[in-house]
């Protein structure tokens, strides 16, 4: 069975921050324009119960970083995010920015599943993200070890649309209890220093995502890839990955004609099997 996810409207993603001091060249602050931007915890809270009262599964916290890499707003609503996991039965993810030991053992209580974006190269890292690649490793060990199931999510070509490090990440996650990995592709996003970027060929995604299945983790496609090409997601298909975010009519068709069926699941692709089963219920 394929399960296709689509998170909107019932599992919204949810910026912390108005905007984006650390400003990735693939990104510039251009994907906060589609999350709803709540910066207060109280309207947080606020918010999450009429999301509930609307039939809502979740939210996807988020939003810009800082110098560091830090989630800007992040610290301040951890109570907040506590609240919601008590007073509503909505599932919280946080993709994470840089966490630190702390930060992590407080987000412990305040969410039910982490994202953290891995990278493996740490010249990708320095010149496409503006971090040294250490912060990526560290944090993932630190929500690990505070308790947190963490889903990795990796961009394929995220070196200026080349693959650099991809690879190695992939191995270094052999290290980790790591249950699932989310692969998204580089997208040339119109108003960024990569809007002229040529994505990796499809062997090479291919290639990625055969080496990802190797690593005895589930494999999900990520919502972060250019949509038009359908042939990722056929790709993706044929290889055997099962969770895949946002899927196409026509490649929904593709998988039923291949002897698949398919279930649409609203919220993140990158959640654990037990989150998935509590957003089904």
């Amino acid at each position: 069975m394929i399960r296709a996810y689509y998170p909107k409207p019932l599992f919204p993603p949810v910026s912390l921050s108005d905007g984006c001091m650390l400003m990735c060249k693939h990104c510039m602050g251009r994907y906060l324009d589609g999350m709803v931007k709540i910066t207060e915890p109280e309207k947080l809270v606020e918010f999450c119960k009429g999301l509930e009262e609307r039939g809502g599964k979740g939210i996807l916290v988020s939003g810009g970083s800082d110098a560091d890499g830090r989630i800007i707003g992040l610290e301040k609503s951890v109570d907040a995010l506590k609240k919601i996991r008590k007073e509503t039965d909505l599932v919280v993810a946080v993709h994470a920015g840089y966490v630190d030991r702390a930060t992590a053992e407080e987000l412990a209580d305040a969410c039910d599943i982490a994202f953290v974006d891995m990278v493996g190269s740490d010249e990708t890292a320095r010149q496409v993200i503006g971090i040294g690649i250490s912060k990526y490793t560290e944090t993932l060990s630190n929500l690990i070890s505070g308790g947190i199931p963490t889903t990795p999510h990796i961009t394929i070509g995220l070196h200026y649309g080349r693959i650099e490090g991809e690879y190695s990440v992939l191995e270094s996650l052999r290290d980790f209890p790591v249950k699932k990995i989310v692969l998204n592709v580089i997208v040339p996003t119109r108003g960024t220093y990569f809007e002229g970027i040529d994505i990796p060929d499809m062997g090479e995604i291919e290639d990625i995502i055969k080496k990802a299945r190797g690593t005895g983790a589930e494999v999900a496609l990520g919502c972060m890839r250019p949509r038009r090409m359908r042939e990722i997601e056929r790709i993706a298909i044929d290889n055997g990955v099962r969770d895949l975010a946002v899927l196409s009519g026509k490649s929904i068709s593709y998988a039923q004609e291949n002897g698949h069926s398919v279930e649409k699941v609203q919220a993140c692709c990158g959640l654990s099997d037990e989150l998935i089963k509590k957003v089904l219920e």
